[in-house]
């Protein structure tokens, strides 16, 4: 499966997912998109493809988050 590095849009039906930091987009070779939960690779209680739209997650980061260490 080729991975995309389009970012999800916030007008895209995924809820939380449109503005976080650790989603991003998959497209499969018939041209399916699928959204890739990353913290899935360190964390087995996020869900690799989460089930969409996502209304409440403990890890959401949004993109535009400023930097906590100011």
């Amino acid at each position: 499966m080729p991975a995309s590095a389009k970012p999800v849009t916030p007008n895209d039906p995924v809820g939380l997912c449109a503005d976080c930091l650790h989603a991003r987009t998959v497209e499969s070779a018939k041209g399916s998109s699928f959204l890739l939960c990353q913290r899935s690779a360190t964390d087995p209680s996020y869900a690799k493809y989460p089930r969409l739209p996502v209304l409440s997650c403990p890890g959401h980061q949004p993109t535009a988050a400023k930097d906590p260490a100011r």
